[in-house]
């Protein structure tokens, strides 16, 4: 898969028993798009990510994502939203800017 398809169908399970035993028991928690099931799993308090699976599909693709890719995926720029450092090449045109320089 090229590119995170964020809007993308998922799913987030949390798996159990997967150390223990040789069969494991996946218990789905919540249905939705991919970017909304990261988002998901960063409100919830570190104790409960453990253990989470995260399964996004396409028509040609499956991917899945343990806890720790989940939060990778949360540091990616397109999902955060940010694209790199502040811009601060127009704040001089900007009337707004005088007052953050003060």
């Amino acid at each position: 898969m090229p590119g995170i398809q964020w809007d993308s169908q998922a799913s987030l399970m949390r798996v159990t028993n997967f150390d223990t035993t040789p069969e494991s028991r996946e218990e789905l928690l919540a249905r939705g798009a991919m970017r909304e099931l990261v988002g998901a799993f960063l409100e919830m308090p570190p104790s409960q990510q453990r253990g989470l699976l995260l399964r996004a599909a396409g028509p040609d693709w499956t991917q899945e994502f343990d806890s720790a890719a989940i939060r990778e995926l949360a540091a990616r720029p397109e999902y955060t939203g940010a694209h790199g450092a502040y811009d601060t090449a127009d704040l001089s045109e900007d009337p707004d800017s005088r007052e953050m320089e003060a």
